[in-house]
């Protein structure tokens, strides 16, 4: 039934989209970089997180079975994004600490926002796994029912994307206003040690076994 479908995806989602991770910190860097226009570049990061999300949802039924031969892959993948972007966000922050930033830094020390959301989920492989496990009954469910089915509970689903990203971008933007050159620098600095962990934990996880985030 398509009420019933509905209130399992806002009863599951959460599990999925409110979790720390690369894109909910990248997010965070969005708002940071980019303070006047923070819940724009949350939405922004949404975005692109959509742009992968929603067809990979339509074609899960095609791939589910492949997902694990590609876990390690993906996660290298994932691994070598943050990392890069990571240190666009941390040579920002230093620049920030010397001085050198009287101005926002903005996009020249973080990836475009729309970019954000579509490599930290596409590269994700807990991303795709969580669709393919927690997500995949909600999936062939919404199937079953046809067209309003998958857009009752992709849509369900999607706005608290919207509502998390944005508001972690604007909490962000929020810290960058209220701190001097120097404690946005620390701020950026802090993020991109962040968003290089939560990389190092997804790779460490696919190759041996070791979660150092517990996540």
């Amino acid at each position: 039934m398509l009420a019933d479908l509905v209130v399992q995806t806002l009863m599951i989602t959460p599990s999925g989209a409110f979790s720390p991770g690369p894109l909910t910190t990248a997010s965070v860097v969005a708002g940071a970089v980019r303070p006047s226009s923070a819940a724009r570049s949350g939405l922004a990061v949404a975005a692109g997180h959509m742009a992968f999300e929603l067809p990979y949802v339509l074609a899960l039924g095609l791939v589910a079975t492949a997902l694990a031969s590609f876990q390690k892959p993906l996660a290298a993948v994932s691994l070598a994004f943050s990392l890069f972007f990571a240190y666009l966000t941390a040579r920002g922050g230093l620049r920030s600490m010397r001085g050198g930033a009287g101005q926002t830094p903005g996009g020249r020390f973080s990836p475009p926002p729309f970019l954000a959301g579509v490599v930290f989920t596409g590269a994700n492989p807990y991303f795709l796994m969580w669709w393919a496990t927690v997500g995949l009954p909600l999936v062939g469910e919404a199937f079953r029912l046809g067209p309003l089915g998958v857009a009752a509970m992709y849509g369900a689903h999607v706005w608290m994307d919207y509502l998390w990203l944005s508001l972690m971008a604007s909490l962000g933007g929020g810290a960058s206003r209220l701190l001097s050159n120097r404690g946005y620098g620390y701020l950026l600095v802090a993020l991109a040690a962040l968003l290089a962990l939560f990389g190092l934990n997804i790779f460490l996880k696919a190759f041996a076994g070791i979660a150092l985030l517990g996540l």
